[in-house]
């Protein structure tokens, strides 16, 4: 080793405590187990102490334990003492690197030098057998494949370190330079070098778990050179570039995984003294964002690209950051769904969080619905339930982005919806990568103008990344009763591949997801004008059902048809709607697609569309739609009731007429109001059992006052829990305001939220008026 490098390393050691503690906090409300602030423990190690990448000696007789533990942690170790006999068996880590680990790892845990020797032999014979330069000429551009030695080789130099003599270090230590060098090399010659991309973070995060390994030992030229470019582009590029602080990687869930390399490096650099790049990364928060994603009837809703993975989507590297975050239902979540013959058995057995308690969402008390916001201040999605726990639960997914499309497409103001285990309104990648119209418009359930398609001239193989999202999430107010949103998505009907295409006037929709009670049901306002002229609208709504009835009106929905549950579609506006069904195909060859899409159409210049979808289990009471009194206030406002078991919601609309203005104070029947979108719900005695105020200053029925405020904010309230959140400001790109406000509480013990958090004790005025921000 050289001189100055020793002296830099213990410099650099000395100023690093044998124990780290680590302090994390999830920043999502819940109980305990839910990922309060923790302070998990690792083990530091000088560099060039083996084992030290992902484990140290001091922690093998904690290791060695956990061999006799059942559950996940024990079949991974089975499954190792396997792979360790047969590299050949069935599966996904079929390949001798994983086999020269698992060799490597069981004579660490159980001492079997003879296991050892074996692995020192196989060692030897993989750094003399593959040459890396040639291999990476092979591998060409498929970065999943430059991977596996690079790390396999890290963990076996690690691993077997103490059971080599000097001989076979020296010449297997020359074999790992190369790699090195190789990698480096091939990795610089491609378009993800920077790693500020999902596919460069596979070769340069293997790149630096094996620079890491042999760091204590290399006296190679131009190790620093490999080793300072692959820290500096995970931590500098990758991680900020790839993940918000909340747990979204951008460019959805399934490429969450890419970070598992950079996880492994990111560990393996302060468990030797290093610099700590994993902690402020919102990769740690992947279960935390995946779990709301994850459908109740099982599935990962599908929004953006690649979402059709199923178990799929849990990989192994998220055990880090559930063991990091303390996060309980993030460990049940992920035991209860995963793949488990998916899962590298190597990482799974060390990074099993014993520590932490499995707890569902639903005994975290989790809160049911969620917004992950992407761009701040701007927009991100919205994920919503009726409950936890329940594979039966109703829940709804709405998404706005303002960044350009790539992996996530033309999802804009696009929504899903399920209930009773029937996906009724879905949608998915129909068509394949190289299909001009993949990631375009017409896959997704929004408003299409004319013909659709956008982007017209996007680059072949680009993911659909010519696309322009500018969106803003102009309104949210979430709760346990009901949720709303609203989106502005006008600036997205550019299409930024077409020069002279011009963004819409306005492209505004409105969205109340009802979730309480026997009926759950999405509204859905449309808003919309592309230009002065005339143009077509298209209206989509993509289902799994192979067949509608009905004719789209308040008397006949249409009628999608499940297995378990039902779902009636009607129009509000257009009252007599004009409609097409048709069979959707595509996937693959392996994997057909055929989804069922309904689509509504109207011509003119700016048109609405008031629609609601309503589902109800086979054998109980369909709901029924009606026409709502009669409103004065605005002629454009808008009334529709919908009668079910045991309960009747007046729901009124209006547009947001002028930019960042309130609505017009408008009444119909017993409601007065200025939201924007507002509904109350009234049991068969006619009392107020929940209500929403949806961008509004003032609710009132029956001349009682439910909600006001000087300024607008949402109100969702029924008898359990009532949540205020305050204006939002995207199109400002400034922060919310902060709620402020009084708003009644259907029953006196219901648990009082502003923004987010509970207000323990809440401040109750006479009447029941809780009074926020005062």
């Amino acid at each position: 080793m050289r001189p100055v490098k020793r002296a830099m390393i213990a410099i650099g050691f000395l100023i690093f405590s044998l124990v780290f503690i680590v302090s994390c906090s999830s920043g999502l409300p819940g109980k305990k187990g839910a990922g309060q602030q923790v302070k998990p423990r690792y083990m530091v190690v000088q560099p060039g102490t083996h084992p030290g990448l992902l484990f140290c000696a001091e922690e093998l007789p904690a290791l060695r334990r956990r061999t006799e533990s059942g559950g996940l942690a024990g079949e991974a170790w089975q499954k190792i003492k396997e792979l360790s006999k047969n590299w050949s068996m069935r599966g996904e880590w079929e390949n001798r690197g994983m086999q020269l680990d698992a060799m490597a790892l069981i004579y660490q845990i159980e001492g079997d030098s003879e296991t050892g020797r074996a692995a020192v032999e196989l060692f030897k014979e993989i750094t003399a057998e593959i040459e890396p330069f040639a291999y990476y000429k092979e591998v060409d551009s498929d970065f999943f494949e430059t991977e596996y030695w690079p790390k396999a080789l890290a963990y076996a130099w690690d691993w077997l370190y103490e059971l080599m003599t000097e001989q076979e270090r020296a010449q297997i230590l020359a074999a790992m330079e190369n790699w090195c060098k190789a990698l480096y090399e091939h990795t610089e010659s491609w378009w993800w070098r920077d790693a500020s991309y999902n596919c460069g973070a596979i070769p340069v995060g293997a790149l630096g778990l094996l620079c890491t390994a042999i760091q204590g030992e290399t006296e190679h030229p131009e190790f620093d050179k490999w080793s300072s470019s692959a820290l500096r582009r995970i931590r500098d590029n990758y991680f900020p570039t790839a993940w918000r602080a909340n747990g979204i990687c951008y460019e959805g869930p399934c490429y969450a995984h890419y970070h598992k390399n950079s996880t492994q490096f990111g560990e393996a650099i302060r468990r030797t003294g290093g610099s700590d790049i994993i902690t402020t990364s919102g990769a740690l928060n992947a279960m935390q964002y995946q779990r709301f994603q994850w459908m109740p009837q099982g599935g990962c809703g599908p929004i953006g690209d690649n979402t059709g993975y199923g178990r799929r989507v849990f990989q192994t590297v998220y055990l880090f950051g559930i063991g990091q975050m303390n996060d309980g239902p993030g460990l049940w979540t992920f035991e209860k769904y995963t793949d488990r013959k998916r899962l590298n058995p190597i990482l799974t057995f060390i990074w099993y969080p014993e520590h932490v308690e499995p707890v569902s969402p639903g005994q975290a008390q989790l809160p049911t619905s969620y917004y992950f916001e992407i761009t701040p201040n701007r927009a991100g999605y919205i994920y919503s339930r009726s409950e936890w726990d329940n594979e039966q639960a109703a829940w709804f997914a709405f998404v706005t982005r303002y960044a350009n499309a790539n992996h996530q497409h033309y999802d804009m103001n696009s929504f899903l919806f399920s209930a009773f285990g029937e996906q009724f309104a879905t949608h998915a990648n129909v068509y394949s990568y190289r299909h001009e119209h993949h990631g375009a418009d017409i896959e997704h359930n929004m408003v299409i103008v004319d013909g659709g398609g956008m982007p017209a001239n996007d680059r072949s193989g680009s993911a659909g990344d010519d696309c322009s999202l500018y969106g803003f999430m102009t309104g949210v107010g979430l709760g346990r009763f009901a949720d709303y949103m609203r989106g502005d998505a006008k600036l997205s009907y550019k299409d930024r591949s077409v020069r002279s295409s011009t963004p819409a006037l306005r492209a505004d929709r409105y969205g109340l997801f009802a979730k309480q009670g026997p009926n759950p049901y999405v509204v859905m306002v449309d808003d919309i004008q592309k230009s002065e002229n005339e143009n077509d609208y298209h209206w989509q709504w993509y289902a799994r059902a192979k067949a509608v009835n009905g004719a789209g009106t308040l008397d006949d929905p249409l009628l999608i048809k499940g297995e378990s549950a039902n779902c009636a579609i009607a129009f509000l506006t257009p009252d007599e709607p004009e409609y097409d069904f048709q069979i959707v195909r595509g996937g693959s060859r392996r994997y057909p697609l055929e989804l069922g899409l309904i689509r509504v159409h109207q011509q003119g210049s700016r048109v609405r569309f008031f629609s609601i979808g309503a589902a109800w289990e086979k054998g109980s009471t369909e709901p029924k739609f009606k026409q709502g009194p009669s409103v004065t206030g605005n002629p454009d406002a808008l009334s529709l009731v919908v009668e079910g078991e045991d309960f009747t919601d007046q729901i009124l609309w209006q547009p947001e007429e002028y930019l960042d203005r309130p609505g017009a104070e408008i009444s119909c029947g017993e409601m007065v109001t200025d939201g924007f979108l507002s509904m109350v719900r009234t049991d068969k005695n006619g009392q107020v059992i929940g209500y929403l105020l949806g961008d509004g200053r003032k609710l009132v029925h029956r001349g009682k006052i439910l909600a006001e405020a000087e300024e607008i904010w949402s109100v969702s309230a029924d008898g359990k829990r009532v949540f205020a959140t305050g204006k939002r400001r995207a199109r400002q790109n400034m922060p919310p305001l902060a709620a402020q406000g009084s708003c009644w509480l259907p029953q006196p013990g219901a648990a009082l939220f502003a923004d987010g958090k509970q207000l323990a004790p809440p401040l109750v005025a006479p009447g029941r008026m809780a009074l926020v921000g005062k």
